[in-house]
């Protein structure tokens, strides 16, 4: 278990790219890309601050996914690939509905 906590840790600092949507992500804070720590399953809806359960994303993923959670999948919570399927569907589903704004900066007020 310490191998994959050790290995989950160092995946995500050593993240250069979205785990939702493969941005190329930016050190500097501010900007909708810059580097954001996720859980896969929130700490709203009872997930836990451990490195299992960590993603690096982008701003703006983080902001799209909010705090859903496919209550439907959460049996197979030690199945982390399929989870983070899940949430990169959702997160593209949520962008079409947006409509061809690039970004939630683009959206009207």
């Amino acid at each position: 278990m310490a191998e994959i906590k050790s290995f989950c840790t160092h995946a995500y600092h050593a993240a250069t790219l979205c785990g939702y949507c493969g941005r190329r992500l930016s050190f500097f804070g501010g900007r909708l890309d810059s580097k954001v720590k996720d859980f896969i399953v929130p700490l709203s809806k009872g997930g836990s601050d451990v490195p299992e359960n960590v993603v690096a994303c982008c701003k703006e993923c983080h902001l799209l996914k909010g705090d859903y959670l496919n209550y439907a999948l959460l049996p197979l919570f030690l199945n982390r690939t399929r989870l983070l399927a899940d949430i990169r569907r959702y997160v593209r589903e949520v962008r079409q509905v947006l409509g061809g704004h690039s970004s939630l900066v683009d959206l009207p007020r």
